[in-house]
């Protein structure tokens, strides 16, 4: 699990200026940029006040609502879904969240003034590409992935100062699987691990 740490270590700097704002309501109708906004407003907003597990409990809502968990977790996990049980699949989902959680709010909890600007947007394959600029000491460039919704767009994958998410994700996850012989139960029980050691536990 110590590659997994040292890489969210290394990243968190940079991520640490994803999001700012202030928040507003959300309407399912708005356009991707609209949307890109209300997230980043409402992300710097739940993490102006509160303990770490309040900042925790607030980021959670705002995953669940802006963010495709699903398609996240089936992401970071790669070809090695397609060989786990549904049990296995169910405690991965929830220990992946949790394993978000603790990363993003840990950053949103070292935000402070940060503004996000969106300059604009653009249709790919998976649906559209959302660029920004976080506006701090250091300008930061945050494209953000959207795919169409139900209700509207949901988050898959955020490419920030050029590094994409998922992909370090996907890497870090898969490599502690890869180092216990293939058994999906090693990467449970580090999650399971590293969220207790961060004040997570179910």
């Amino acid at each position: 699990m110590k590659p997994m740490l040292f890489a969210i270590a290394t990243i968190l700097p940079l991520l640490s200026n994803i999001i700012g704002g202030a928040p507003r309501s959300f309407a399912a109708t708005d356009d991707p940029a609209s949307f890109v906004n209300d997230l980043g407003t409402r992300a710097l907003a739940a993490a102006q006040n509160g303990d770490t597990a309040a900042v925790q409990g607030r980021f959670r809502q705002l995953f669940r609502q802006y963010f495709d968990a699903e398609a996240c977790a089936r992401s970071a996990l790669g070809p090695h879904w397609q060989n786990t049980t549904a049990p296995q699949r169910q405690e991965y989902a929830n220990r992946y969240e949790d394993y978000i959680i603790i990363v993003y709010s840990t950053l949103l909890g070292r935000l402070s003034g940060e503004s996000i600007t969106v300059l604009g947007s653009q249709p790919n394959e998976e649906g559209v590409i959302v660029t920004s600029r976080i506006n701090g000491i250091v300008p930061i460039a945050v494209d953000w992935q959207l795919t169409p919704a139900n209700n509207g767009y949901k988050v898959t994958n955020l490419f920030v100062s050029g590094i994409n998410m998922a992909s370090m994700q996907h890497s870090e996850l898969v490599s502690v699987i890869q180092r216990n012989s293939g058994q999906m139960q090693a990467l449970l029980v580090a999650l399971r691990e590293k969220n207790a050691s961060n004040g997570i536990i179910r």
